[in-house]
């Protein structure tokens, strides 16, 4: 601006002084006609590269200048006229401007609002200032008259006009940048509210509140660039500032009479009876005191200043820092996509600015975390991520992938020098730690075989010596958890249940296959001896430990081995009697699965128990069998596999010989052939389908087999 209406200190109060003579600063205000001031900026001098931060024109005024002395008064609401009786003018040429500025100095209070657009452009601008007096309505086109709004100061500046606004931390900002327009005596009704203590602060709500009007506020996002504009938005425009002086009148009527009603009372305190009456106040001090307290926070709002945000790379600060944005994303970054996300970021920026557009028209924001997600290497991967694709990103893809490589390998190679620095410092830090020796020197030619726990040569020829089972003695039982104590069965004289019956069988027929060394055996056998006279049945079992491998020889001890296979035992066993060896079983829980303890079967159990009754049967009938006796099978002469198989299945019932692949009724058996299956898989597949079903779907037809 290069005038100041209605101030009270000169436009070059609290512009830097003798500092910005000779420096750009000094002669930008030259050539528009400003003395320099006598302040020196904070800082130092111009010369020392300062940054000069401009002062608000009017602070002093709005800190000054005492409030209109009609904001303290209750008066009667006056009710706007109806819409249709209400003039209204559309501004947009210098004459229309002028007869309306006439207007509005005759004028006590007036609405404001402006409606605004941003996203063809970087910093936006305004399209449409609205004003409304008590009698008049008016829509002023900015973009037509944007050179010539700077008079509104004479309206603005003034301190005796109050001028109505409701959220104008947007609006004062909007007002300097585009129009160089200041506002001095602000009744802001967004303050207000919060003061009366509403449920709602927006402009609908005390609108629905106060004027029973329903706002639509569809068209607040909408292009205003539009010309001309559409009747349904010229409505919404004039709407906005025509029940706001009704609005400020009841409002400040509220404030008013509470205050006047609240003097000394407690109204922050929970609990008081007047709690929450009033917000912002501890104790009403004054009458006055509400309307005072929204008449700061207007002040505050108006001593807004623009200006025009830089690009912070490093730490991301400001609105449009990448830091806030990163804020609101949800998942974490690795190192590798924070670096990517914030470089195109920044390409973001810039480009914004160079091309005059928003940076949520060059790439919005989901877009953005996803190409810092997915870091695509190359164009398709770049425009895949991001559909639709918008204009400038398509324009640019080739550079935005290049930027995108750059800084992930940037951050890579980081990453790396960051781990050695670290694995370094490490090293640095780490004490000496005493090295361990596993063995002695003697022992250091000692194969890792012949080595024991404590580090000795093993120089024991056997596995198992007699005096190690001599010490696995203790761990004999005379009885076993499941089958109990054979010897309290004897001395009780009672009949043993069916369960304990098959517990002495299967002690008497178990076979146990140990592998140890035949030395070892026949100590055992000698060590174990008064142990058996003791337990009828004793139930051993020994922990095998791992020791050096030495050549051994399967041994077999049993009764039911011994009795039957007397001459395959060891030379050392035969000059014993089988009683003298110590009867060695495991006990195979399956065998025992078919019965319970208390002798009481299911159907299921009983079938099992009499299955497994009649194997038994057959096997003491045949006898046991050696595992070296063990040969294939030689068939009679003349008789081959198919003559077997027949006898097998003679005695078995119709549904079991087909089951076991014996004739049929009236069929002659067919021979085993072991590539009969292959020959059945082929014939079936030369075979034409049984039935077949077609089926049209467009142009394809499917053909299923059934």
């Amino acid at each position: 601006i290069k005038e100041k209406p209605h101030a009270l200190v000169p436009l070059e109060y609290g512009l830097p002084g003798a500092a910005v003579t000779g420096t750009p600063m000094g002669e930008h205000l030259a050539s528009m006609g400003i003395r320099s001031g006598t302040s020196t900026p904070k800082g130092g001098a111009a010369d020392d590269g300062v940054h000069f931060d401009m002062p608000h024109p009017y602070e002093y005024e709005i800190k000054h200048q005492p409030p209109a002395g009609r904001l303290f008064e209750e008066k009667e609401p006056v009710q706007p006229e109806s819409w249709d009786d209400t003039p209204f003018e559309f501004v947009d040429t210098a004459d229309q401007l002028a007869r309306m500025m006439e207007h509005l100095g005759t004028a006590d209070e007036v609405a404001i609002d402006l409606e605004h657009h941003n996203y063809r452009s970087y910093q936006g601008f305004t399209c449409l200032v609205q004003i409304s007096t008590r009698s008049r309505d008016y829509v002023v086109d900015a973009l037509a008259l944007r050179s010539e709004l700077y008079v509104l100061n004479q309206v603005t500046a003034n301190p005796a006009v109050v001028k109505v606004l409701h959220g104008a931390e947007s609006d004062i900002v909007w007002l300097q940048r585009d129009f160089g327009v200041y506002v001095v005596g602000l009744f802001d009704t967004y303050h207000a509210s919060h003061v009366l203590n509403m449920q709602h602060h927006s402009l609908a709500h005390l609108l629905k509140t106060y004027c029973a009007y329903d706002a639509d506020k569809k068209y607040q996002l909408a292009d205003w660039r539009i010309r001309p504009i559409p009747a349904e938005m010229m409505h919404y425009a004039r709407a906005d500032t025509h029940f706001l002086l009704y609005v400020y009148d009841n409002m400040r009527n509220e404030l008013v009479s509470r205050g006047r009603e609240l003097v000394g009372q407690d109204v922050g305190t929970p609990g008081a009876p007047s709690f929450g009456r009033l917000a912002g106040i501890d104790t009403v001090m004054s009458a006055t005191q509400p309307v005072e307290l929204v008449v700061q926070r207007s002040n505050n709002t108006a001593l807004n200043r623009y200006v025009k945000e830089a690009y912070d790379a490093d730490h991301g600060l400001g609105a449009g820092g990448w830091a806030s944005l990163l804020r609101k994303w949800k998942n974490p970054f690795t190192p590798v996509q924070l670096q990517v996300f914030r470089a195109v970021h920044q390409w973001r920026d810039s480009c914004a600015r160079e091309e005059d557009e928003s940076t949520r028209y060059v790439l919005p924001n989901h877009m953005l975390f996803a190409v810092a997600d997915r870091m695509p290497a190359d164009v398709p991967a770049l425009l895949a991520a991001c559909q639709p694709t918008p204009p400038l990103l398509r324009l640019y893809a080739t550079d935005v992938a290049r930027i995108i490589v750059l800084a992930k390998n940037a951050a890579e190679k980081r990453m790396a020098e960051f781990a050695d620095i670290v694995d370094a410092a490490h090293a640095e830090s780490r004490p000496d730690r005493p090295v361990h020796t596993r063995f002695d020197d003697e022992d250091a030619d000692a194969g890792e075989d012949d080595v024991d726990m404590d580090g000795a040569a093993a120089d024991k020829p056997d596995v198992l010596t007699p005096a190690a089972l001599a010490s696995a003695q203790a761990l004999m039982a005379p009885r076993s958890s499941l089958f109990g104590l054979l010897k309290d069965w004897k001395e009780s004289g009672k009949k043993a249940s069916v369960a304990s019956q098959k517990a002495q069988e299967i002690r008497k027929n178990l076979v146990l296959t140990v592998a140890a060394p035949v030395s070892v055996v026949a100590g055992a056998a000698a060590d174990s001896k008064k142990d058996e006279e003791e337990e009828d049945e004793p139930f051993v079992e020994v922990k095998q430990q791992k020791h050096a491998e030495q050549p051994v020889q399967p041994v077999v001890i049993s009764e039911t081995y011994a009795k039957y296979r007397p001459e395959a035992a060891p030379k050392q066993l035969k000059k014993q009697k089988t009683d003298d060896l110590p009867r060695l079983a495991t006990i195979s829980l399956d065998d025992a699965s078919g019965s319970d303890n208390d002798g009481s079967q299911g159907d299921a159990g009983k079938a099992k128990g009499r299955g497994r009754k009649r194997d038994r049967k057959r096997t003491a009938a045949a006898g046991a069998v050696a595992p070296e006796d063990v040969r294939p099978f030689q068939y009679e002469d003349g008789q081959d596999g198919r003559d077997v198989l027949g006898e097998s299945v003679v005695g078995s019932s119709k549904k079991k010989q087909r089951r076991n692949g014996g004739p049929r009724d009236n069929q002659p058996s067919r021979t085993f052939n072991p590539y009969g299956q292959v020959e059945t898989t082929r014939e079936l597949a030369k075979r034409p389908p049984r039935s077949r079903v077609q089926t049209k779907q467009g142009n394809k037809t499917m053909t299923f087999k059934k």
